[in-house]
């Protein structure tokens, strides 16, 4: 398979605080992988890192052989890497589809009037809010919520989508349409790196899976063979559970 997102030696640091410590991986074109770990452990750094919130304080990103650590994240959307938040971002004072229709028109082959509104209307019916364009934003459900942040981030046609922690917080019927969302989304070959706790989500999704710990990777192969390595037990449970 062809690498999208090539990752190596990244490192973070605030201060006196490494957050990420020389972690490499990669990601192919078409997976979906998980990017797992404790809380604290760097996952969301790396994110924040890749969608250019943050800048790698060393370490190289490139995507598809271009670098893009340390761009500004309107370079970055633009180079084709979108993402969701673990607190869902949204517009609250404009309508469903005029929050998808914002994200159309900075793209860079921004949609603008009618196309954009038939296209907003399109993402909207692929996430399951099909005909709910004209409600506003601040009264949907927390699930709805996420899915409607999830066709913005679609909007931008993203080469990599990048979610975190979106299927948190959902009872397990919800659960079960996220996790059958983003089937549809890998079975159309998009790629996708996700950070999760839900380990029925992961298993579900990813058939592949680097853990983190302390800022730094400990692990990256088969998710199966992941989640059974003694080392991530230890990290997720401690020492007495490996």
């Amino acid at each position: 398979m062809t690498t999208l997102l090539d990752i190596r030696t990244l490192r973070k640091q605030f201060g006196g605080l490494t957050a990420v410590n020389e972690v490499s991986f990669t990601v192919a074109e078409g997976e979906t992988v998980a990017l797992l770990g404790p809380n604290g452990s760097g996952k969301t750094t790396v994110l924040n890192m890749i969608s250019g919130a943050l800048a790698p304080t060393s370490g190289r990103i490139t995507l598809s052989g271009q670098s893009i650590g340390g761009l500004a994240p309107n370079r970055i959307a633009h180079k084709g890497v979108a993402r969701t938040f673990q607190l869902v971002r949204i517009l609250p004072s404009l309508t469903v589809a005029e929050n998808v229709v914002a994200a159309l028109a900075f793209r860079p082959n921004h949609l603008w009037g009618r196309a954009a509104e038939e296209r907003a209307e399109e993402l909207l019916a692929e996430v399951g809010l099909g005909g709910r364009g004209g409600e506003h934003a601040n009264d949907l459900t927390y699930i709805d919520q996420k899915r409607m942040e999830l066709a913005r981030a679609l909007a931008a046609e993203p080469r990599l989508l990048l979610l975190d922690e979106w299927l948190s917080g959902l009872n397990p019927t919800e659960l079960r349409t996220g996790i059958d969302l983003i089937t549809a989304l890998s079975r159309r070959g998009m790629t996708v790196l996700l950070v999760e706790h839900i380990m029925e989500a992961v298993r579900a999704l990813c058939s592949r899976a680097v853990v983190m710990n302390v800022g730094t990777k400990i692990a990256d192969g088969p998710t199966a063979d992941v989640l059974a390595d003694p080392a991530v037990i230890s990290a997720y449970l401690g020492e007495g559970h490996a």
